[in-house]
C-alpha cells in the first residue's frame, strides 16, 4: 500500500477499517475565539450590549438552529498559501458539531438564474480534522462546478444505517420540491474520499442526457470483494425513494440475510433484484471511487491515477495517516494531478463505456422480446388445443394447464412485464410442462386422418402401376389420378413437418448466457 503520497506504493498488508464515516473528536476546530467575543462586547454597552454579544459571535457561530444552509463565506476566506486546509482562519460551515449543513456551490448573487443539477451528500460526526480537511476538498469541487453539499453531523440511525436513513431524507425532501427546483442527481461521497483533481465534472459519469439510458438510475462500482457502494450518484426520482426504502428495512423483512458489509450488503442484493435491476450500471471503478495501490510495474484497474477525481481510503489500516498523506498532495494542487479536464482520459472513456453499454442494452432489448414472442406463441397454441381437445383431459390437466395460461397472459400483458422476465420464463417451461398430455392428445388425434390417406395412396399407385385397372381408361382420368395421389403424399408430408416443427419446439433449448449480466447494466 502507498506510505508516502511521494513515494506511489511501498507494498504493507492491508486490514479491514472503519466505515469512514466517524473519527476521533477534535474540540479545538469547533471552539469559540472568546477574546474576540470579549473584546467586540466591550464596544457596546447598557442597552445594546446584547446586540453587541450577538454580532462578536455572528462570524463564529453559523446558527443555533441544527439546520442551516451557509452560501455567503467565497473561497478567498477559507484558503490560505494555495492550501485547502487552515487551521486559524475563518471556518466554513463544516464545522458545525450537530444537525445538518447544507451549502451550495453556487452563491446566491452569482446565481442568475442558474440551477444546482447535482449534490453531493455525507455523514460526518465526531469528526476530527482528517474528515474536515476531506470535506474542504470536496467544497472546492462543489465550488467550481456549482454542486449543492449536504453533510450530517449526528446519528440518525445505529450503526452505519444513518447513511441510507439521511439519502432517503434527502431524496424526498427534493421531491417535495417544485420539479423546476429540485435536484437531478445526488451522489454519495464516504468521508474518507478526497478529491484530487477538481476540475473533473461528475457529469461526465451520468448517463447521457435525452438518450436511451434514461432509464438507468443508479451508477455504481466493484472493487476486488464485490459490490461498494462508497461513492455512487443516483436519480432523484421514485425508483430511488423505493430503493432506500427497501434498503432502509431490509434487515426487518428479510432478518435471516447475510449482511457481511451491513447497508451496502442490503444494496448489493437489492440491486440485483428485478424491479431495480433494469435501472442500474456499473462504471469502471477508477471513475469515481479509485484505490491507493500498491507499488507494482503495471497500475491495477482500480488504482488512483494522476488526474483522477478522487482517491477513495477504504479498509486501510492507519486510515487517518494515509488520509494525511493524500491530503497533502492534494493541498498543494500540484499540476501532474490537477490536469485539465479535457486532457484527462474521462472523455474518451466515458464516450467508450456509453457506447459498450449501447450493445449490451441492444442484445437485452432483443432477448427480452424473443422470450415475450415465445410466451405469446405458446399461448395461442395452446389456446387452441384446449378449444380442440380438453374434454380428452381430465379436470386435473384441464385446470392446471388454464391456471398457468392465465398466469402467463396476465404477466404478458402487464405494462411492466420487462421487470418480471425471470418469471415469465418459468412459467413458460411450467406450462410447457403441463402441457404435454394436451399435446399428446393433439398428436394422437392428428395421426388419425393419416392411415385413409395412406390407404388411397396406396390404392392409386397401385392403380396406376397394375395394366388390368388402366385398361379401357383415359389419359386425361389415369392423369388426374396420378395427380391426386402426389398431392395427397404432399398434403402428408407437410402435416409431418408440422407435427415435427411442434415436437422440436418443445425440446429444451440451451440457454444463451445474458451478455447484459457481464456489463452490469441490466
Amino acid at each position: 500500500m502507498l506510505s508516502s503520497p511521494s513515494d506511489f506504493g511501498k507494498s504493507k498488508n492491508e486490514a479491514e477499517g472503519g466505515d469512514g464515516m466517524i473519527g476521533a473528536n477534535d474540540r479545538g476546530e469547533l471552539e469559540i475565539d472568546a477574546g474576540s467575543i470579549e473584546a467586540a462586547t466591550k464596544k457596546r454597552v447598557g442597552k445594546g450590549a446584547l446586540s453587541g454579544l450577538h454580532h462578536a459571535v455572528a462570524d463564529n457561530l453559523q446558527s443555533w438552529k441544527p439546520y442551516h444552509v451557509e452560501t455567503k463565506r467565497p473561497l478567498s476566506e477559507v484558503s490560505v498559501a494555495n492550501k485547502t486546509f487552515v487551521t486559524k482562519q475563518k471556518k466554513p460551515a463544516l464545522t458545525a458539531s450537530s444537525g445538518e449543513v447544507i451549502k451550495d456551490g453556487i452563491k446566491e448573487e452569482d446565481r442568475l438564474g442558474a440551477r444546482t443539477r447535482i449534490g453531493k451528500c455525507t455523514v460526518v460526526f465526531n469528526g476530527n480534522s482528517y474528515w474536515e480537511r476531506a470535506l474542504r476538498t470536496h467544497e472546492e469541487h462543489d465550488r467550481l462546478h456549482g454542486y449543492r453539499l449536504h453533510v450530517l453531523r449526528q446519528s440518525l440511525l445505529d450503526d452505519v444505517w444513518s447513511k441510507p436513513a439521511y439519502i432517503l431524507s434527502l431524496l424526498l425532501r427534493e421531491l417535495a420540491r417544485p420539479e423546476s427546483e429540485r435536484l437531478e442527481w445526488l451522489v454519495w461521497v464516504d468521508a474518507d474520499t478526497i478529491i484530487l483533481n477538481p476540475h473533473v465534472p461528475i457529469e461526465i459519469f451520468l448517463p447521457p442526457a435525452g438518450s436511451e439510458f434514461d432509464d438507468v438510475h443508479l451508477i455504481y462500482t466493484n472493487d476486488p470483494n464485490g459490490f461498494n457502494n462508497g461513492i455512487f450518484p443516483i436519480r432523484v426520482n421514485r425508483w430511488a425513494v423505493d430503493l432506500f426504502s427497501a434498503i432502509l428495512s431490509y434487515r426487518y423483512y428479510r432478518p435471516d440475510a447475510p449482511l457481511v458489509f451491513r447497508d451496502q450488503s442490503a444494496m448489493g442484493a437489492l440491486i440485483k433484484e428485478p424491479q431495480f435491476a433494469n435501472h442500474v450500471a456499473a462504471a469502471p471503478q477508477r471513475w469515481f471511487n479509485a484505490y491507493q495501490g500498491e507499488h507494482n510495474e503495471t497500475l491495477a484497474p482500480f488504482q488512483v491515477r494522476r488526474g483522477d477525481l478522487l482517491v477513495h481510503l477504504a479498509g486501510v489500516p492507519d486510515r487517518e495517516k494515509r488520509m494525511g498523506y493524500w491530503l497533502e498532495r492534494a493541498e498543494q494542487h500540484l499540476d501532474d494531478w490537477e490536469i485539465p479536464f479535457k486532457s484527462t482520459s474521462y472523455p474518451q472513456e466515458a464516450r467508450d463505456f456509453w457506447n459498450e453499454q449501447r450493445g449490451f442494452k441492444r442484445a437485452h432489448t432483443d432477448l427480452l422480446s424473443a422470450i415475450r414472442l415465445k410466451a405469446t406463441t405458446l399461448l395461442t397454441k395452446t389456446e387452441e388445443r384446449l378449444n380442440l381437445y380438453s374434454a380428452q383431459l381430465t379436470n386435473k390437466q384441464r385446470g392446471a394447464i388454464s391456471g398457468l395460461h392465465h398466469q402467463l397472459s396476465s404477466l404478458v400483458a402487464h405494462e411492466k412485464w420487462q421487470e418480471e422476465v425471470q418469471k415469465m420464463e418459468i412459467l413458460i417451461t411450467r406450462l410447457e410442462q403441463k402441457s404435454e398430455p394436451l399435446i399428446s392428445t393433439a398428436e394422437q388425434s392428428n395421426k388419425l386422418p393419416l392411415t385413409p390417406a395412406h390407404d388411397v395412396i396406396s390404392a392409386g399407385e397401385k392403380y396406376l402401376l397394375h395394366p388390368t385397372y388402366t385398361e379401357g381408361i383415359s389419359d386425361a382420368n389415369l392423369r388426374h389420378v396420378g395427380e391426386t395421389v402426389e398431392y395427397l403424399k404432399k398434403l402428408i408430408m407437410d402435416f409431418a413437418g408440422v407435427l415435427e416443427h411442434e415436437r422440436s419446439e418443445r425440446r429444451p433449448v440451451a440457454k444463451q448466457p445474458n451478455p447484459v449480466d457481464a456489463s452490469g447494466l441490466h
